[in-house]
Order: C-alpha cells, then structure tokens, then sequence
C-alpha cells in the first residue's frame, strides 16, 4: 500500500515514528515511555481522513527531523502525495497516520485498508520499538557487572568449569590468591578447599527456590592466600528459558584497590599523602605497620591519621575505613 509511513501515537503528546529506518533513529527514554502507555488505548473507535496541508500535516511535518527530511516535511505539510488520518481510542487518545501514496492501484482505499489492521499493526510496532528500548537497558546492565563492578562474578557449569566471567573475575583469577582457572578447570589457592568447591557448585545446580520463591544461594568461604582471611562466595543458581541445564553464578566481593582508595580519599579533600595514609588505615593495619610501608615515623603517621578522621568528619578508624570502602566498591576505575 505505500513504502513509507508517519505515525505520531497519541497525536501530540508522542513523538513521531517511522517505516523508514534513515528517518528513525534511536528511541529516546522519554519516547519509550510515551509508547508504553500507548500500547492499551483500549478498542478503536472511529477512522477519519484528514485534509491534506491542514494544520495536523502541518503540525506532523514540524516535527520531523528537518536536517533528515527537509523535502519530505514540505511535501507533507503541502498535501503532495500524502493521506493523512487520524484514530479514536477508548481512552481518547488520537494517532495520527500518514501514508506516502505512489500512485498504486490501492491508494483509493487505502483508508479502508488501515482501518482495518491499523489497531494490530500499532500494537506490534509499539511493542517492538519498546522492546528495543528495554533490549539498551539490559545491555547497559550487562556492561557495568562486565566492566565497573569490583565483584568479582564467574558463571560456571553445574560440574564447576568456567564458561565466563567479568573484568573483576579475570584480575581475581590472574593473580591466583583466591582462585585461579586453568583451562576453564577452576583450582583454589588452598589446594584441600578445591574439592569442596566443585561439591558446593554441584549441589547449587541441583537445589530448588527456597521458601520465598527466590534461588536457594550458597555461601561458601574460602581462604585468601594473601592476606590469610577467610572470604564468601556466594553461589547461586540460574536457570534460562529454553536452556538444556542450570548454570551457577559465583559472586566474590574484593578488597579494592589501594590506589582507588586514593583516588577517593583525594577528591573527598585529602592531600596526596593523607590519602595514602587513609588508604593504609582502610587495610586494617596497626599505624605502626602502616607507618613502616609508608616510610613515615610512627609519631608522624599519628598525626596525618588524626588529621585524616578530622577532615572526613569519622568518629574512628573503624567508621572512615567502612565509609572509604563503600565509596571505592561502587565501580572499577576509569
């Protein structure tokens, strides 16, 4: 029936859609919201040809992308190879459509044509383009676990070999301290706790939601071969449509990295030496430790601490460490 399209949904109050892929473009978040609330109008309840060159033309033309479709808006606003229509919903909402006629053997009842599969047509096209919205979002989410997060998050196999894992995942994995992966086979640094790994995995695989609906998760602590602590992992199961088997999610919190304590510290209002100072005390390490690897005397490592919790308003050690902690955890850095 015609090889381009306008449709404005909701007439005035969305913005302009179209067949023609050059003239589209991205879908805004304001226009993806706009489209959700236009996919249930309700039954369609008249059909009616508009002028041609009339002010609705007009106006549908003015909101073109003119730097796109400077001739076409002309044409449009002109009435020159164009029928316009608009639509009534239940809910009193208006679409107003545009069809570039081609002199085709069907332009004389194409009214009659759309007032027939326009109420399916809009629902699908509507459904689709919100889909594509919702499609960026998910990417969007996909990309900060991949790129910014500091947890360290591997997918794993029910028999525990690593199919994939994020930018925080690899870095865990390269240096070794916690796990490390050899051709997809995952070992511990304490080589007894890698048993009970693959045990923990096999059984989260296996296990059902618990009592709130939710997927039954396991904690599982293994040893830092570093700094000797104990830390969870958290394993939980995850089961995709259509997917032949389960797959477990392990999830690592880390300790971030010195120098993005740093980096904080010093945009909160720390000096360069007060920040490295900050950062030592965020490790947990008795100012006479910390003093030795910062090349400090211990007297003067008290006073920039002091200095350190006065600046950052903290009642204590404990409190500044927690607070530097959060802040470095909220994204990789740039």
């Amino acid at each position: 029936m015609t090889r381009l399209a306008l449709v404005q949904p909701g007439h005035r109050s969305a913005p302009v859609l179209t067949s023609s892929a050059p003239l589209g473009g991205p879908c805004p978040d304001t226009a993806a919201a706009v489209l959700r609330r236009q996919l249930q109008p309700g039954a369609a309840s008249e059909l009616r040809l508009r002028c041609p060159g009339g002010q609705a033309a007009q106006a549908l033309a003015s909101a073109l992308p003119s730097e796109q479709a400077a001739d076409l808006a002309a044409d449009l606003a002109a009435g020159n190879g164009w029928a316009l229509f608009s639509c009534s919903f239940e809910d009193g909402s208006e679409d107003l459509i545009a069809l570039r006629l081609e002199d085709g053997p069907h332009d004389n009842h194409c009214g009659d044509i759309l007032q027939a599969i326009w109420p399916v047509l809009r629902e699908d096209a509507l459904r689709e383009l919100a889909g594509e919205t919702q499609a960026a979002v998910t990417s969007a989410l996909l990309w900060t676990v991949s790129k910014k997060t500091d947890s360290a998050v591997l997918v794993l196999s029910p028999e525990g070999a690593l199919l994939h894992c994020n930018e925080s995942g690899r870095d865990m994995l390269d240096s070794g301290d916690l796990l490390s992966d050899s051709s997809g086979r995952l070992c511990c640094a304490r080589p007894g706790e890698t048993a009970g790994l693959y045990a923990a995995v096999a059984e989260c695989a296996r296990s059902r939601r618990g009592g709130s609906g939710r997927p039954r998760e396991l904690i599982l602590f293994l040893e830092d071969r570093q700094s000797g602590m104990r830390l969870p992992v958290s394993l939980t199961r995850y089961r995709c449509g259509g997917a032949d088997q389960p797959l477990v999610v392990a999830i690592l919190p880390r300790q971030p990295d010195r120098r993005r304590i740093e980096m904080l510290a010093q945009k909160m209002g720390l000096s360069p030496a007060e920040a490295r100072v900050a950062a030592l005390i965020q490790l947990g390490l008795t100012n006479r430790e910390a003093a030795h690897i910062a090349g400090l005397k211990e007297q003067t490592f008290n006073t920039y601490a002091k200095r350190v919790l006065a600046k950052l308003q903290s009642a204590g050690r404990a409190e500044m460490a927690q607070r530097l902690t959060w802040q470095a955890s909220v994204g990789r850095a740039s």
